[in-house]
């Protein structure tokens, strides 16, 4: 009986063990996101007004053959880049299964900012945001963006449906 007692009570306990620690283990497994989803969270991107403005000056340059050169410098660049657009990707803080993002506009004080979740394609390539919408209650409809360039210190992105590149540097 004693030994049937203390086999028992050793089998209850191995199994709590092991029920414990397979539970504990399940909220906290890591999504897998490609190389460029590392890179996306490796930093915060800002939006590069000047180099969004050269880009759309190239058309011109290439129809006329007269080369301008826009650049915002001095106080009305300080201004811009103050104002500019600036987001963070990482892994949501509750649910590690999940990757959470923030788009900011503006700097400290006077700053508006939304949140959400974004996924990213097998390939890399694309990835899709969700914002919720605080009006309607509701998640918005998610937006999908091409990623045209990643690296340390650029990202290019293209919202789909449009052919409008977004050019973004690391934030310092």
């Amino acid at each position: 009986m004693k030994t049937y007692l203390k086999f028992n009570l050793l089998t209850a306990f191995v199994a709590v063990l092991f029920l414990s620690f397979n539970l504990s283990s399940c909220g906290s497994k890591k999504a897998k996101i490609p190389a460029e989803g590392e890179k996306l969270m490796a930093s915060s991107w800002k939006y590069d007004v000047n180099a969004n403005l050269a880009k759309g000056s190239e058309n011109v340059e290439d129809a006329s053959g007269i080369k301008s050169n826009i650049e915002l410098k001095g106080d009305v660049g300080k201004i811009a880049d103050f104002a500019a657009e600036t987001l963070t990707f990482s892994r949501d803080k509750k649910n590690k299964s999940k990757f959470s993002y923030k788009r900011k506009v503006g700097e400290g004080l006077i700053s508006s900012s939304v949140v959400g979740y974004w996924t990213m394609s097998d390939d890399g390539k694309t990835i899709t945001m969700m914002e919720w919408d605080s009006k309607a209650g509701k998640e918005k409809a998610p937006v999908n963006y091409t990623i045209v360039e990643i690296t340390d210190d650029k990202l290019v992105l293209m919202k789909e449906g449009e052919d409008t590149k977004k050019i973004y540097k690391k934030k310092a």
